[in-house]
């Protein structure tokens, strides 16, 4: 039976125009045979046929995908399907490589945790619906701690945090402290900061495949730095717009535990910096608090 299959595969190399002469053939095919197992090296797949598993069966895995040949009474019987468990470690079938979550697109919800109470208060009290993050994260690299299970996630990302607030109020700076200015309600649309980071992740990631693994379910964890890249305040009435650039207080490094969850490329995340957005003592104490979507995965 053996024989008869690898004979066979000779034959197809051939009929499909790839053996034209010896040396071609030497570097398309490499057969190599150990024991009952016979292994087959075929335009750069690798081809499996065992004898092993009964005196009328013959063996063959290509790829993820196991054939078996029975011959009985006379009559030959092809089943063709998937086995996972037939040498699971043999180098051969190696599982892809890991591919983390991190490069793309994401929105988020933002909120302040603030002695207990969440929403901000007094002058920073936020309008959340209307307060939103936008990340970009431009850049990934994986380190990989188990192929297609496990790994740490880093890289680099751009995120643009915006605080609407909820009072008629904007931010300005008196005696090195960030306080409220009072702004006329009539005609009043919006009132915000905004608040930009170069971000760095720093995340454990577990892949656990599903649906036959055609897709994947996957968690992660860990910290995220930012370093601040700018604020600004606007102002939007009737009338007019206007935007005051300025450092405000923000503190220039933020760190921030970070959680995900998702489906093949679509996630939910939440961040909560462990950082004041304020320096100490230059504003009010609020902690960033963020729950948003990872829409895409590049």
């Amino acid at each position: 039976m053996k024989t008869t299959v690898l004979t066979s595969l000779m034959i197809f190399c051939l009929s499909m125009g790839y053996a034209q002469d010896s040396t071609k053939i030497g570097k398309l095919v490499d057969v190599t045979e150990s024991g009952t197992r016979t292994e087959v090296a075929l335009l750069n797949n690798r081809i499996y046929i065992d004898d092993n598993y009964s005196s009328d069966t013959t063996h063959i895995r290509i790829g993820k995908r196991n054939i078996e040949i029975i011959e009985k009474n006379g009559r030959t019987n092809v089943d063709v399907h998937r086995d996972r468990s037939w040498d699971d470690d043999d180098d051969s079938w190696k599982r892809k490589k890991f591919n983390g979550h991190w490069a793309g697109f994401e929105l988020g919800i933002n909120t302040f945790y603030d002695d207990g109470h969440f929403g901000g208060s007094d002058f920073m009290s936020l309008n959340q619906s209307k307060s939103l993050e936008v990340n970009i994260n431009f850049l990934e690299y994986n380190i990989v701690l188990a192929e297609q299970r496990a790994g740490l996630v880093t890289g680099m990302g751009w995120s643009m945090n915006n605080y609407r607030l909820d009072n008629p109020v904007t931010l300005q700076k008196v005696d090195g402290v960030i306080v409220p200015d009072p702004i006329d309600p009539d005609g009043l649309k919006k009132s915000k900061l905004t608040v930009s980071y170069l971000t760095i992740p720093l995340l454990l990631e577990f892949q656990i495949p599903v649906n036959d693994r055609s897709n994947q379910v996957f968690v992660s964890g860990g910290v995220i730095g930012g370093l601040n890249l700018g604020s600004h305040t606007k102002i939007k009435t009737d009338d007019t717009k206007s935007k005051d650039h300025g450092n405000f207080n923000i503190n220039p490094f933020k760190y921030s535990l970070a959680g995900r969850i998702g489906l093949k490329d679509i996630s939910i995340y939440a961040t909560y910096s462990l950082s004041s957005l304020f320096k100490d003592g230059g504003g009010p104490e609020l902690f960033p608090l963020t729950i948003g979507i990872g829409l895409v995965n590049f």
